[in-house]
């Protein structure tokens, strides 16, 4: 890789910084002051701005992924796939990252034409690796000799194959309870006399989640299984280094099943 132009160093900078900084605020509060993507959308907009005067990015070039970005952002915030935070961070990358590096050739070498959809692309792959790694932690509890589902014998067996990949059993008296973690069991007394696994908390509703916790610890539950959460900006984070690194995961792997 040679250098890169002082303009491109830039933009990853103060992308990198951005990131970083939004998912420690993330990690640790869950809550991100607008002025952060404000600040530096306005930054990556006066590059751009230069860049289009210099005639290194043309207007088109710049328009089209921002708008992109932006209208995919907030269709999946709409339907409750993003965090008001995820759609503010895909318009501040896409408005400071509109073209991918033009002196760091990604490992793969490929990267989507519309340069954001591989930072997306990446961080949805990123997300989910979060589901294996839950899947590892479980299954090495297992090897360890933990029973998990002693509780949860009317519980089918995919019901808790599901759980397995998205939550994980801690002692009752150390969950951090909402927005950090939510309850991925029915108290015994809402369910006719045994706890029930939930595939999908309702995060939308934190008062409800403390009363769960606060029921199922009335009940004298020791343990519970909770949907350990981690904010989407993190994985953003890794996306965005992936995308740098790597490029396009997905459309690489498609590129070679369907060309060799």
């Amino acid at each position: 890789m040679t250098a890169l132009y002082p303009l491109e160093l830039a933009r990853l900078l103060l992308s990198l910084t951005m990131l970083g900084y939004t998912s420690w605020l993330d990690l640790r509060t869950r809550e991100i002051y607008d002025l952060v993507w404000v600040v530096f959308g306005a930054l990556g907009f006066i590059l751009a701005i230069y860049d289009v005067y210099t005639g290194s990015l043309t207007m088109l070039g710049f328009v089209i992924p921002v708008v992109f970005s932006a209208v995919l952002s907030i269709i999946l915030g709409y339907f409750g796939l993003f965090g008001g935070a995820d759609v503010e961070a895909f318009i501040a990358l896409a408005i400071l990252n509109p073209l991918p590096p033009r002196r760091m050739e990604p490992l793969l070498g490929v990267v989507s034409v519309i340069y954001p959809l591989s930072l997306f692309s990446n961080s949805a792959l990123a997300g989910a690796s979060f589901a294996v790694v839950l899947l590892a932690w479980n299954t090495a509890s297992v090897i360890r000799g933990k029973t998990l589902f002693e509780s949860h014998a009317s519980d089918t067996v995919w019901r808790k194959l599901v759980v397995m990949f998205t939550g994980r059993r801690v002692r009752l008296d150390s969950v951090r309870g909402p927005p950090f973690q939510y309850p991925l069991e029915i108290p015994a007394e809402e369910v006719g006399g045994r706890r029930r696994l939930v595939l999908l908390p309702d995060i939308n509703d934190d008062e409800a989640a403390k009363v769960v916790f606060h029921n199922l610890e009335r009940e004298g539950v020791e343990e519970v299984w909770v949907s350990q959460t981690l904010p989407f900006l993190v994985f953003i984070t890794v996306g965005y280094i992936l995308t740098l690194l790597l490029g396009d995961i997905a459309l690489s792997v498609l590129s070679t099943l369907l060309f060799g």
